[in-house]
């Protein structure tokens, strides 16, 4: 991660040559990652020609964008995210939407001001239509910005990360006569629907204007097929790497662990797998499970019995230490609740009446247990044609379930709330198998933004 963090920033011009990277401490301090994986990746970035390492002194960046060598290896660097930039960019409808809903909603004058003077920019200022993308990015990002949800920020950035790179790779494309006009007036339009509080509208526009520059996106990179160069590297896929840090692997593997007892249903008094079988399955040493265990132990979720084994508890701890991660984690539960409307947009049209039936037919094993809301999100998101949106889903939802584990609610309030789920859900299906497709978005839209009430004790942002 370290290493395709500093070169990517290297080759979008942001560390320019003779800049002197953080030290190795202070690249510790700021990712957590371990002092031994800094080295390496320093190493490796100066037998790529990023960087020189000399004793006492910090690295310093040699990468020279004038140099033909340098601009051979940007272009290959671009061509190995070929296919994780398509893939990203069709998991766009899914997400940016989402995000600048959740900033729509917490809206101010000041906001609304700062838009407006980003729209009254003239038009011949733009001459690139990468100028005018910018000028959207930009917009969007102040107004998730606003949602004070730093992980919707963080996920926004990683996800255009990408243009930054082919912005300056690919050949600059002029605009056409009157199209930086038209770009304006749109962005004064989303500008107006959000000061007129018509979010509906607003999003259907962004969704739009998302489809249309992934639909872009894929003709622009159509003459890269033939590339030579691109049958030469070797692909990158996309990993969402939360707030750009490494989570230590204990903590990802209690994540694990709640997901499973979430998804299979797990009862209080019922063990989770011996830490045997959980160094075999997750191939992590005897540390690692403890360390898992421990942390459930500590949220109150578990309890280890000597003898016994570790039991699932249901319950939570008041007394838990994990305060900023539990915070983090209700931030992901915002943006997967807002989800539900994209995903069931985006995989309707892709649902044959055949497969809705199974769907209805395996809504059965949540009539008495939760999880049928984020069962079918992750099955809705499977038929989106983007690894990227089920990596992003993945770490969203992991972090949904530890914060509804931690939420303080009474086990048999949730056990009530997972009926009533289970009965709208399959009402929702059996609205999409009868054509109803605006119903069941509607209706689904509805049950999922219930998710963040979930993980706040009575719905309360500040419960702990």
């Amino acid at each position: 991660m370290i290493y395709q963090k500093m070169a990517n920033r290297i080759l979008v011009g942001l560390y320019p040559k003779g800049y002197q990277l953080s030290s190795v401490e202070k690249i510790h301090e700021a990712s957590g990652v371990g002092y031994t994986s800094i080295r390496k990746a320093m190493r490796m970035l100066q037998e790529a020609g990023y960087i020189r390492l000399e004793e006492r002194r910090r690295p310093t960046v040699i990468f020279d964008e004038n140099d033909p060598g340098c601009i051979e290896l940007r272009r290959r660097v671009f061509l190995s995210h070929y296919e994780s930039h398509l893939d990203c960019y069709r998991a766009l409808p899914c997400l940016i939407p989402v995000l600048t809903l959740l900033g729509a909603e917490k809206s101010t004058p000041q906001l609304l001001e700062a838009l407006d003077l980003l729209c009254s920019q003239s038009p011949s200022r733009f001459t690139r239509r990468t100028e005018l993308l910018t000028l959207v990015y930009t917009w969007q990002a102040l107004v998730i910005q606003q949602s004070d949800n730093e992980i919707a920020m963080d996920l926004f950035l990683q996800i255009r990360g990408f243009d930054d790179l082919r912005f300056i790779a690919m050949p600059a494309e002029p605009l056409m006569p009157g199209e930086a006009e038209t770009a304006l007036s749109y962005l004064r339009h989303w500008t107006d629907l959000l000061r007129r509080g018509a979010l509906d509208d607003l999003y259907t526009l962004v969704l739009l204007f998302c489809r249309q520059a992934s639909c872009a996106l894929e003709r622009s990179f159509q003459s890269l097929r033939s590339d030579p160069g691109l049958q030469q590297v070797q692909q990158v896929g996309f990993r969402w790497y939360v707030r750009q840090k490494l989570v230590p692997l204990y903590r990802t593997l209690a994540r694990d662990l709640l997901r499973m007892a979430y998804r299979e249903g797990l009862c209080p008094g019922e063990c989770f797998p011996s830490e045997s079988v959980l160094m075999e399955r997750y191939g992590v040493a005897a540390v690692t499970v403890r360390g898992a265990l421990s942390l459930l132990n500590e949220l109150g979720v578990a309890q280890t019995v000597n003898g016994v084994g570790t039991i699932f508890t249901g319950r939570y701890s008041t007394a838990c230490e994990s305060q900023d991660y539990i915070a983090e984690c209700r931030e992901s539960t915002d943006i997967l609740a807002f989800c539900g409307r994209s995903f069931a947009i985006a995989a309707a049209p892709l649902l044959s009446k055949e497969k809705i039936g199974v769907l209805i037919e395996a809504c059965e094993k949540y009539r008495s247990r939760e999880g049928i809301e984020l069962w079918l999100m992750h099955e809705l998101a499977a038929l989106v044609p983007s690894h990227a949106l089920q990596n992003v889903f993945d770490r969203l939802e992991s972090r949904c379930i530890f914060a509804i584990y931690t939420n303080g609610t009474p086990a048999e309030e949730r056990r009530q709330k997972a009926a009533r789920n289970y009965a709208r859900v399959r009402e929702c299906l059996l609205h999409l198998q009868a054509g109803c497709t605006d119903r069941f978005i509607r209706e689904f839209d509805s049950i999922c933004r219930s998710l963040s009430l979930c993980a706040r004790t009575n719905g309360s942002p500040d419960a702990f």
